[in-house]
């Protein structure tokens, strides 16, 4: 149950990420007081939620991820991104992290109207999300731990 919980709650930040990012495309670009540490960062105050202490890996590479897209996008390079999600692509295994540059890729894919390469983009991904489920332990609980003496 919990993996489910855990499952759905990512999956919902996942969605509002995206939904927020693409509200951002909308926006005037982050001032330069916004820059830190050579890079866009910070666009405002802290943020509150389960986000707010440190980021797992997989959202700070998502996050990059975002930031690379916009700044690709702001100086006239949109479709540079591509090649960067096939890079994230090969050097990861983490199926959410997959899932997520699948989606991204398609998603550019359709900008200059391709949607033959998004299916397949998208096809390709749910072949993976179900071989990752198909893995997966259906419906039984993880067993109690076992005490070790010592």
């Amino acid at each position: 149950m919990r993996k489910v919980f855990f499952s759905a709650a990512v999956a919902a930040i996942l969605g509002i990420s995206a939904t927020a990012a693409l509200a951002d495309d909308a926006m005037s670009p982050a001032p330069p007081s916004a820059m830190h540490d050579g890079g866009p960062r910070g666009d405002g105050p802290p943020r509150h939620g389960p986000m707010m202490g440190h980021p797992s890996p997989t959202f700070a590479v998502i996050n990059d991820l975002e930031q690379l897209r916009r700044l690709y996008a702001l100086n006239g390079h949109e479709g540079e991104i591509v090649a960067v999600y096939h890079d994230v692509l090969n050097k990861t295994q983490d199926p959410m992290l997959r899932h997520y540059v699948y989606d991204s890729l398609a998603r550019e894919q359709l900008k200059p109207a391709n949607p033959e390469q998004a299916i397949a983009t998208l096809r390709t991904s749910l072949a993976e999300d179900l071989a990752a489920a198909n893995k997966a332990p259906h419906g039984t609980p993880p067993a109690p731990p076992t005490a070790q003496p010592q």
